[in-house]
């Protein structure tokens, strides 16, 4: 009996739960997680590198400091 009950509560649980193949899964496109960031230097050099695509990019170019900022502090 109890196996028959389980097994009703897990059939009802997959049935009323959204599935990943059904057509507004099938139209959303991916996020991008990352960024380029690019900053070309006074010698002509483009440096890069990448950052969350929330974060700033941050550079300061007389310490030859590339790196990613904060969302709530910026480029401190």
């Amino acid at each position: 009996m109890l196996r028959i009950l389980s097994s009703l509560a897990l059939a009802a649980a997959i049935a009323t739960t959204p599935t990943m193949f059904s057509a507004d899964a099938a139209k959303a496109a991916p996020k991008k997680a990352y960024k380029t960031c690019k900053h070309k230097t006074q010698s002509g050099k483009i440096k890069s590198w990448r950052c969350g695509a929330d974060q700033p990019c941050c550079s300061a170019e007389m310490i030859n400091y590339y790196t990613c900022g904060s969302k709530t502090l910026g480029c401190l």
